[in-house]
């Protein structure tokens, strides 16, 4: 997935809540592709997981980070070999605000 980052061959979902959240911080989508290739095993949460909701090709992977921000970010990927990554989510971790641990989803 790095290697398609890298090469300009992701594509960033303009959701009000992504768009916000981008706002809220100060980020730039520069920035969102910067914590993606910094992305570690360490915040992996799941998948790959059959994109449910769309039912588009790929699958899905989740990731939460907090190494940049006060607050952790929940990061949904759909990967789509070989040519196409997608950032779904990024945004707050909901489940942070709730008390739910990074790993319990």
């Amino acid at each position: 997935m790095k290697k398609l980052i890298v090469a300009g061959k992701w594509g960033f979902v303009k959701r009000e809540k992504n768009i916000k959240f981008l706002k809220e911080w100060g980020l730039l989508i520069d920035d969102v592709k910067d914590i993606l290739l910094d992305l570690q095993p360490g915040d992996y949460v799941k998948g790959p997981e059959q994109d449910r909701l769309d039912g588009k090709e790929g699958d899905i992977w989740i990731f939460k980070n907090s190494r940049y921000l006060d607050v952790c970010i929940y990061i949904k990927l759909r990967y789509n070999p070989p040519e196409e990554v997608v950032c779904i989510s990024f945004h707050e971790d909901e489940s942070q605000e709730k008390g739910v641990k990074k790993n319990d989803e």
